[in-house]
């Protein structure tokens, strides 16, 4: 995806100029007062957020339910500017569960509220259930799966955007790790579900491109069993490195199992493969030395800080850390999903579904989890150019 930086919007422009203000209230029956020169209105933008707070993805849930509230405390401080006046943004959360058809349930709330956008669904198969809901009710969806078939093809996919990177821009940037260090012999070792299937397509590609060798493919059994024999068959031929695709839980098992085996091969993980819990307890040692492809979020806040995305993202870390005590720095795409729709009706003073559709497609964006430039052929993913690689040391993410 090639995205011009030009003129993106960080997020303190979204906040200043394209947020919402908490209590409006109602003078002499009508829908907005004045106040300093501005117009407060009491109709807010409200914004569905479908996240998994039980089921399978749970860990990765909880923390987006966190990021959303830090994003409202700081969007709602001046409000979203649409049109003459300015609205709070209130955001409705429900569980998904992890689960299609729960998903769909939460999707057709949504819809039956009016919400001006829907955001969340990070599990495959909550976001394919939410995208079909929104497509068909023309509800604007900005969705945090790695699918890359959430926003392709584009003839079905046109309220629908991607957030999370595409698997073929990490696929590349990994394969040409490999080529810079010399490490010519590779194995894939995969999940056969959607996420799994995006990897071993696009790696295969990224390494034929990048002049490296794929030995072997190696699928990692869907039940979490007999992860050593995959293993066992993956480092058979003496690779130089692996690149394991699956989900967080899986993979810390495999890089165990990959660890057990007499061979030491290089260890790569794409961004769908970690998540707050990978680094916790006894997974520190067995992650030590793996690598991933990340935000540079993943780190906290930037040392030295010399743009308005840098000082946003600073802020945010800072009151993760207030509110938490320890900061997060796994993929808060809910605080650019708010950002990005509260950019959106700003632009195009309104909060109606098609016109938001347009803004989106127009509105560049750089954020704290990444940079994104959707447009009327491409909704997804993020800006692979702003991906940092990272490895495992002594029970933390250090960027390389």
């Amino acid at each position: 995806m090639s995205v011009t930086r030009r003129g993106f919007l960080s997020l303190g422009a979204a906040v200043a100029a394209g947020s919402a203000l908490t209590g409006c209230g109602v003078l002499n029956g009508s829908p907005a007062t004045a106040t300093e020169n501005k117009v407060l209105s009491t109709d807010p933008i409200r914004v569905g957020a479908t996240l998994e707070l039980s089921g399978s993805g749970t860990v990765s849930g909880r923390l987006q339910e966190r990021a959303i509230a830090i994003a409202l405390a700081e969007l709602n401080v001046d409000g979203v500017r649409v049109g003459d006046s300015y609205r709070k943004l209130d955001v409705v959360i429900r569980d998904n569960q992890s689960d299609g058809a729960t998903a769909t349930d939460v999707a057709e709330e949504f819809a039956a509220m009016g919400v001006a956008a829907i955001i969340g669904g990070l599990s495959t198969e909550a976001a394919f259930a939410t995208l079909k809901v929104a497509e068909a009710k023309h509800v604007p969806y900005l969705s945090f799966c790695a699918a890359d078939a959430i926003s392709i093809p584009l003839s079905t996919r046109k309220f629908t955007y991607k957030l999370a990177p595409n698997a073929s821009d990490v696929a590349t940037r990994l394969a040409r790790r490999m080529r810079a260090v010399g490490q010519r012999e590779v194995v894939i070792l995969s999940t056969d579900d959607t996420l799994g299937s995006d990897g071993v397509r696009a790696t295969k590609a990224a390494l034929t491109a990048a002049g490296r060798k794929l030995v072997d493919t190696v699928e990692l059994a869907a039940s979490g069993k007999d992860f050593a024999g995959a293993a066992a068959r993956a480092v058979e031929e003496k690779p130089d490195a692996v690149v394991v695709w699956t989900s967080p839980a899986n993979a810390v098992r495999a890089v165990q199992a990959l660890k057990d085996t007499d061979e030491n091969p290089a260890i790569y993980l794409p961004p769908t493969a970690i998540d707050d819990d990978t680094l916790k307890g006894d997974n520190a040692s067995v992650m030590e030395g793996v690598y991933v492809l990340y935000s540079p979020v993943l780190a906290g806040a930037p040392f030295i800080v010399n743009t308005a995305s840098g000082r946003e993202i600073r802020l945010f870390v800072n009151r993760y850390n207030q509110e938490y005590g320890a900061f997060s720095g796994c993929m808060p795409y809910a605080v650019d999903a708010l950002a990005l729709v509260a950019a959106a009706a700003r632009r195009v003073s309104t909060v109606e579904g098609r016109r938001l559709r347009g803004a989106l497609e127009s509105t560049p964006y750089d954020g704290v989890a990444g940079a994104y430039g959707f447009s009327p052929i491409d909704h997804g993913g993020m800006a692979p150019e702003v991906l940092a690689l990272f490895q495992a040391k002594g029970g933390a993410w250090q960027r390389l």
